[in-house]
Formats: structure tokens, sequence, C-alpha cells
């Protein structure tokens, strides 16, 4: 292993790209950042390290088979064409090209071993081929835009320009790795891309930060970046695992897919740089790989040439995104002793758009604050409102609005959040609308409906002179299992006319309306299967059995009936519950 410059790299040898390479895969996007890695070089007077490459040696010491960094050294070999066919002719473009492109005796310096070879050739000598595969494509669509970006350095800054590029380009630095054997080659090529974990896009950002910080700021930062990120890292790991326990688990953050990139993005919405006189871009649909691209990359290289801002910039901006991680632990944390915050989050599943701005509120500890124009209400109950009637029963989500707020948040007074928000859930879900869906939409999965039947579980339970749910009760039935049970069965064996329904469309159309659903432990649940209602409500194993109040109560409301439940009963039953909904979750 060694460290080289570019110009060292390609001395004295020639490359070969071998034919199980994958094909060609840059996109210009890439060719900007290599661009404008050169250029920062060039304007700091300073190398900058290009990568590494895994060569494998053949029989002779001078011939050499690229096993990483292929998608580079194709780039690199295209854009150093584009910068020599710039120059004039003369001595100067005859050593560059002898030393990058294509020495006299040895021949082209980079070689693609199959059929990609004649294509490659052909496209550095401008004869204009055409492309007959995806990677071939790729490269002649790469090739003319860095064609383009060359034309227009030596419009801009004149053709003795591309001497200085050139010269740049021959100081960058690659660590080369070189094995005699081809098999040991490729194997080291594995154990370096495919052990461990992939970097994620907030590795990058640390990396990223400390860079600027390293090189604008004479390291000052760089002790506080690696600390703060540090405890980033580890709130994360602490959030992952409580919300991975058993009668605790939250389904958005229980997967493989919920990373610490997500909460890197969510901070990204909730986060807001006016204060520091710095603007920042926005995107309400922001990935982390935007939020890494397009804000950090893009303001850290606006603000290199101030320091005060570039410093006020990183400090702040780390800080912040390390209390927005610990902030988001101390809420999951709070879902052990906070009954609200666990029905929120673990029952009811909050919308992950609303995760920036009730993390956002939670640190400034104004989740609980109560505003007493709203009745006495708390912000954590108006989010809870909003979720509930807009993302879970509108089942839509309106990003843009909702990010809006949450990027004003940090500055906004608690009576602005409360108006907002009732402005919002006013405007795609009123009490109207709202009753509605509730009493006569299909909801048997929809994602609200076990917070709802929760709340109904506690009313009954009170209205049976029984207290109100524990945390401890809560979580018991959590674990045990909840389960959305048909009344009337989705498969029925019975004729329906008896049970009030024209047709079997008619059944079909009104069988997953709220009326006709009931919470059910999973064992009771697959007892029930689809047994007709007189046998579900008589049978003492079966809704008698329950430990929910709402079944019980159904079974003894419907023993001595027949039929036990009909069509009328779904009507009446959803309209009940649509009233208690709209009690529950007000607008205020």
């Amino acid at each position: 292993m060694s460290t080289k410059t570019i110009e060292q790299f390609f001395s004295g040898k020639s490359l070969e790209i071998p034919p199980y390479q994958r094909d060609y895969a840059w996109e210009t996007d890439n060719i900007d950042d290599l661009l404008e890695d050169i250029s920062e070089a060039m304007e700091m007077g300073g190398g900058h390290y290009l990568g590494t490459f895994i060569l494998s040696a053949g029989e002779t010491r001078d011939r050499f088979k690229v096993v990483d960094g292929q998608q580079r050294l194709t780039t690199l070999t295209m854009l150093l064409d584009a910068m020599i066919d710039a120059l004039p002719d003369g001595e100067l473009k005859t050593y560059y090209r002898s030393t990058f492109l294509h020495h006299p005796v040895q021949g082209p310096k980079l070689s693609m071993l199959g059929n990609n070879q004649i294509f490659f050739s052909a496209l550095l000598e401008d004869t204009n081929p055409f492309p007959v595969s995806e990677g071939q494509k790729r490269m002649k669509t790469a090739y003319d835009w860095i064609q383009k970006r060359v034309q227009e350095i030596k419009d801009r800054e004149g053709a003795a320009i591309i001497r200085n590029w050139l010269l740049n380009i021959g100081t960058l630095e690659v660590i080369e790795f070189v094995e005699p054997n081809e098999g040991k080659a490729i194997r080291m090529f594995q154990s370096v891309n495919d052990r461990g974990v992939p970097l994620s896009k907030m590795d990058i950002a640390k990396s990223l930060l400390i860079y600027y910080s390293n090189r604008f700021l004479s390291g000052e930062l760089d002790h506080f970046i690696s600390d703060r990120f540090g405890n980033a890292f580890r709130d994360y790991s602490v959030i992952k695992s409580l919300a991975a326990e058993d009668g605790y688990k939250i389904r958005l953050i229980d997967r493989d897919a919920f990373k610490e990139d997500d909460v890197f993005r969510y901070h990204y919405f909730a986060y807001n740089a006016d204060d520091l006189g710095i603007s920042t871009p926005f995107d309400y649909n922001a990935t982390s790989e935007t939020v890494l691209k397009y804000f950090l990359k893009l303001k850290l290289k606006q603000l290199r040439s101030d320091t005060e801002k570039l410093k006020a910039l990183i400090h702040g901006y780390v800080d912040d995104l390390a209390n927005f991680f610990q902030t988001f632990r101390r809420i999951i944390e709070a879902t052990r002793t906070d009954k609200l915050l666990y029905l929120v989050f673990v029952v009811g599943d909050l919308a992950a758009t609303l995760y920036p701005l009730t993390i956002r509120l939670a640190m400034r500890n104004l989740l609980r604050e109560k505003i007493s124009s709203a009745g006495n209400m708390t912000l954590l109950q108006m989010l809870e409102i909003a979720d509930l009637r807009v993302f879970k029963l509108r089942g839509t989500n309106p990003q843009a609005d909702i990010f809006s707020l949450t990027r004003q948040a940090a500055g906004m007074s608690l009576q602005g959040i409360a108006s907002h928000l009732l402005w919002f859930v006013n405007k795609f879900m009123d009490d109207g609308l709202f009753e509605s869906r509730i009493s006569q939409e299909n909801l048997y999965r929809n994602p609200g409906l076990l917070r709802i039947f929760c709340a109904v579980e506690e009313k009954q339970r009170l209205d049976l002179n029984k207290s109100e749910f524990s945390l401890a009760d809560l979580v018991a039935l959590v674990k045990a299992g909840q389960t959305v049970e048909h009344i009337l069965p989705q498969e029925p064996s019975f004729g329906i006319r008896a049970y009030g329904f024209r047709s079997a469309e008619e059944y079909e159309d009104n069988i997953h309306r709220i009326g006709n659903l009931t919470l059910l432990e999973s064992t009771l649940n697959s007892l029930c299967s689809n047994q007709s209602v007189e046998k579900k409500v008589s049978n003492e194993r079966l809704y008698r059995a329950s430990g929910y109040q709402m079944t019980q109560s159904l079974a003894a409301r419907s023993a001595a009936r027949t039929p036990a439940f009909s069509l009328d009963d779904i009507n009446n039953r959803g309209t009940d519950l649509a009233k208690f909904c709209v009690g529950q979750w007000p607008l205020w």
C-alpha cells in the first residue's frame, strides 16, 4: 500500500479493466462533484484525496488489472482527455498525453478488456461511436458532459487555465493497493467493501463537517463535532432498542429500514439557521441524500471563505442535531412513564411527518404546555388530533403544510403553533367530515382504529364505574395482542337477509365499517373465526370471555335479541362511535 499523486499513479504502468467489472455507472452530478473537488484544491493551494485503487499485477510489473476504482479511473481518464484536447498543440500536450493517456511504446494507459474497449477508444478519439449498451450510453453522456464543462471553464477563464487544471489533477492523491494474485486482490476488494455496515449519510456528514473544520477553521471544532455526533449515534441506538421492546413497540421505528439517516432527515425539516443570518435551502420532499448534498455540502462550500459564519453554522447545526437526537430518545424513554405519549407513539403509531415537529416542540418543552384559549388543551393533544383526523382517517400526508410549520416552530409562539395546527386540521378534516368518515367508511385496516377503540374501551370502563386505564393496563393489553374483530363475519355461512341486507354486495359494503368492528384478544379472535354472531355472543369461551368491556357489553346487549346483530346495529353503533370520536378528539 502506498500514497501517490495521480501523476505518479499513472507513471510506468498500463491499467486494464477486467470484463467481470460492472458497466460504467457515474452520472453527471458525480462528475460535477469531482470537478468541484479539483476546483477547491486549486483555490486552497493543496492536494485532494481522490480515493483508493486496488490493483492486481500481471505477469509483467507494468500491466495491472483494476479490481476497485474503475468508475473513478474511467471518469478521470475522460476528464484528462478533454483537458488535454483543450491545450494548444505543443510539447506540453504531448507530455500530458503520454503521461496520462497513451504511452508511445506501451499503448493506452487505460484499457477495457471485452466489448467496451473499441467504444472507449473511439470515444477518446472523438469519432462519436454509437453506444449499444446501457453502460456505453452512460459513458457517452458522461464524456459529452465533461467536454461541455471543460469548454465552459476555458471560455470563462481563458485557455491558460487548462494548464493549471492539469497541473492540479496531477497532484491529486490516491492510495494504491497492489496484490500480485488477482484472486487475492478480489478478496481484498470484497473485504473492503462487503464487510460491516455501509457508511450512512450521517457518517458522511460527520466527516464532511470535520473536513471543513479542519481545513478552514484550523481544526477548532473537530473534537466538538466528533463528540456530538458520537452522542447522537448512541441516542439512536437507545431509540431503536426501546422501540423494539415487547409492549412498547413503535412500528415506524421497529423496522430494519428505519436508520439514523431518517432522524438526520427529520432534523433537516425542523432546522432553520435564519437566526445565524444564514439562509438555508428547503425541500419538503428531501431525502437524507438531499440533506447532505443540497444543504450541508452547498452551505459549507458557500461559507468557506467567511470563517465566522462557517464556524457559526457548523457549531449551531451540529449542536442542534445532537440535541434533536437526545430529545427524540427522551420522548421514546417517556413512553414508559407517560400515558399520553404511550398512546400517541405506541398505540396510535404517530405519522412520520409529525415526528420532526413533535421533537422540535419537545426541545422547547412545549408539548405539555396548556393553551387557555383552547380549553387548556396541550400541544401534544393537538398533535394527536391532527394525526388521527388527517393522517389516519383522511389518509393523506400533507407534508408541505406540516413541514412549513415545523421549520418555523423553533421561534413561533405557543398560540401561533396552536392556531396553525387548528387551521391545518380544519383544512383537511372538519367535524362534519370526521364524523362521516368514522361512521360510514371502511375502517377495518385503518391505522387509527386501535387508538379509537382504546379510547372507547376506556370510556366503557368509566361508565361501569371502573378506573381508567393505567399505563400498566395498556402495556398488558398491547402485549396480549390487540386484534380487530368483525361482529358479523367477513364470510357468512348464513342467510344475510335476516340481518337486514338486501344483497351480498350490500353486506360486503358494510362489513368493514366501524359499527361492525370491536376489539378482541388474538387468541379469542382465532376461535371466533367465521362463527355466527349468535354463537359469538352466547358462547362462554368467545365474546363473554374477553377482557375488553366494549366486547362484553356487546355480548350482553345482543344475547336476547334476534337477530343478535344487524345492519341497523352497524348504522346505529357507527353513529354513536362517530359522535364519541368528535368529542374525544375535538377541534379546539
